[in-house]
């Protein structure tokens, strides 16, 4: 018999023949089914081919190398055809991040590059290219006392009143070794997210906060070689083009229904919400004056 575990993560009810310790325990009648069996070679009708994975819109394909297939179908299944001496820890790091990327974008819902923090009853997202320190600085706000709803891909539908709310991830943020140390704490107390790689898995458990949110603002984070340390509005055209820029796996978006329904979500998201450029100095990470930054536009 087939073991299986139900778990809650992004809004959803999660049913999975792998064990997810990242996630939290739930039950309840399943949005997304994971299993693990066979999955097809490749796409019969595939409208868009990447370097690891095909999509058509309703369907997505994921081969990475010793790891996994991953077979993503009508936003609802997850199929992992696990290839010979993968290490379960991997095959998970790929199931979280880019195979439930593909079911959030089949949904219709919007998947977010970025942590998203709770400041009063509301939250913020941050966000920025990779490296530009999203992440750390959530850690940092985690640090004052704040509440951590996701970390990395933050999932952000409408409610019924056409307010955008974000759904909270899982009690775990992934950190380089760098940013750990800038945070005061020691790298080797927590495990790493693959073995080649700087980066820790650190919980978050009695920081995580685990019901959604109205979403008040963005920050995108950038850093300049002019030393400034600055928060300015975005607006206009450039606003919808940075939510359309730092949505997670963007180019998983296929189709034209697909394409229409996050279009017109874009749209909803830059007319709801305000959205801010925080520039930082590059090469310093200024964590307590940031965070004022935000907290002072945050009224």
């Amino acid at each position: 018999m087939i073991t299986s575990f139900t778990y809650k993560a992004f809004g959803l009810i999660i049913r999975s023949e792998v064990e997810c310790p990242e996630l939290i325990a739930s039950s309840g009648a399943a949005d997304v089914t994971i299993i693990l069996g066979k999955t097809p070679q490749t796409l019969s009708n595939p409208i868009f081919s990447g370097v690891r994975f095909q999509t058509n819109g309703h369907e997505f394909l994921l081969a990475v190398d010793g790891i996994a297939r991953y077979y993503a179908e009508n936003g609802n299944s997850i199929t992992i055809d696990v290839f010979p001496n993968a290490d379960i820890s991997d095959v998970r790091l790929f199931l979280l991040g880019s195979a439930m990327g593909a079911i959030i974008h089949q949904r219709g819902l919007l998947p977010f590059h970025g942590s998203s923090v709770k400041i009063g009853n509301t939250a913020i997202i941050l966000s920025g290219v990779s490296g530009a320190g999203k992440s750390t600085l959530a850690a940092a706000f985690q640090q004052k006392g704040y509440h951590i709803l996701s970390d990395d891909v933050s999932v952000v539908s409408f409610s019924s009143e056409g307010l955008p709310i974000v759904f909270p991830g899982f009690p775990q943020m992934k950190l380089w070794a760098d940013s750990i140390l800038k945070l005061g704490e020691n790298p080797s107390n927590y495990t790493r997210t693959r073995n080649r790689l700087e980066k820790h898995n650190v919980p978050i458990n009695s920081s995580f906060w685990d019901q959604p949110l109205p979403l008040k603002q963005i920050y995108i984070i950038v850093s300049s070689n002019l030393g400034v340390l600055k928060i300015e509005p975005i607006k206009g055209i450039e606003k919808f083009s940075m939510l359309k820029t730092h949505t997670y796996r963007f180019n998983f978006v296929a189709g034209k229904q697909m394409q229409a329904t996050h279009f017109k979500t874009f749209d909803s998201l830059a007319k709801s919400i305000d959205v801010f450029r925080l520039t930082r100095p590059n090469g310093k990470f200024i964590l307590n004056d940031l965070i004022n930054l935000i907290l002072g536009s945050n009224g």
